[in-house]
């Protein structure tokens, strides 16, 4: 039983990594065309912690930090200066959901030929089925306001595969690469 059990373990294993080893990280971006960007040097988060959103995966103050420390570095070394005590050209403000997604493999067939002992029996089996898995994808959203207002400039959308147990070095790779792709598209090209 225990080999079953170990077995099962293995395969589990197996079947993650390669449904989730295919998975990306995917950015986009969304702004006004006509909207001149270069007059944007100086910005400041609009709050200063996220509202709870009554997910224990979402709501900490940990990955608060992470997401918050990660834009902030790329935005510094794009040249943006955090305002402090002075009017910023822009806020930052970002958003985190994790949903539940589903992933199926195109239908497939398999066929295995068998013999029995002494090659007096012989048996054919065929296979047919589609493999539906689940998995969990955040999506962070980081928007540029305009000061005082709910007004969006620009928005970065991120998506990627999240694990539910990850470790804190992990994590903040993940958090550093997302930031980093999506801030990569900002400022927009003229």
């Amino acid at each position: 039983m225990k080999k079953i059990t170990n077995l099962s373990v293995v395969i589990c294993s197996l079947l993650s990594i390669l449904i989730f080893g295919c998975s990306s990280l995917e950015v986009s971006q969304d702004y006004k065309p006509d909207r001149n960007f270069s007059n944007l040097k100086t910005y400041a988060w609009k709050v200063k912690f996220q509202k709870p959103t009554g997910d224990a995966r979402i709501d900490s103050q940990l990955l608060d930090q992470r997401i918050r420390n990660a834009t902030e570095r790329r935005l510094m070394e794009k040249g943006y200066v955090k305002s402090i005590g002075t009017p910023p050209d822009f806020h930052l403000i970002y958003s985190y959901s994790i949903s539940r997604r589903i992933y199926s493999n195109p239908t497939s067939t398999g066929m295995g030929f068998g013999y029995g002992r002494y090659s007096s029996y012989g048996t054919i089996g065929i296979r047919t089925g589609t493999e539906i898995n689940e998995y969990d994808e955040g999506l962070l959203i980081i928007d540029f306001l305009k000061p005082n207002s709910d007004i969006v400039l620009w928005r970065g959308k991120s998506t990627r595969t999240v694990e539910t147990h990850s470790t804190p070095e992990k994590t903040i790779q993940e958090v550093d690469q997302t930031v980093e792709k999506m801030l990569d598209q900002f400022p927009p090209d003229p």
